[in-house]
């Protein structure tokens, strides 16, 4: 299922893609940053180069220096659905582990008797 964001566009779950207009917008704006002494001219040719390669707006802001595209991630939802099963799964895990240390204990314990309580709530009977 397909959602719309605030722009009307589409959004199928897949990161943003900038448009070549986009690009060039950059490009102006580092001209116009060149031209106000802000960058000398290495720095401009290793930034436009950096432009015109960047395919999200994510890439494009950091290629143009902040001054077009967003800083915003556009796979940050991936990101903490990830974080979560990972989470979950570490989870699981230290949850399995403590079981099976439990029972090691329970089976090792030889001197109790038979009617030792299980349940730590029952520990102080």
């Amino acid at each position: 299922m397909t959602k719309r964001n605030a722009t009307g566009e589409v959004d199928d779950g897949q990161p943003r893609l900038i448009s070549l207009d986009e690009k060039h917008q950059a490009h102006r704006l580092l001209r116009e940053a060149l031209a106000a002494g802000e960058l000398d001219e290495a720095e401009y040719k290793r930034r436009l180069g950096r432009v015109y390669q960047a395919v999200t707006p994510r890439e494009l802001w950091k290629a143009s220096g902040g001054r077009a595209g967003s800083p915003g991630r556009s796979d940050k939802p991936e990101i903490w659905r990830s974080l979560r099963l990972q989470l979950a799964i570490v989870l699981f895990a230290a949850l399995i582990m403590f079981l099976v240390l439990y029972g090691t204990m329970l089976y090792n314990n030889q001197n109790s008797p038979l009617d030792t309580p299980v349940f730590p709530w029952d520990w102080g009977d």
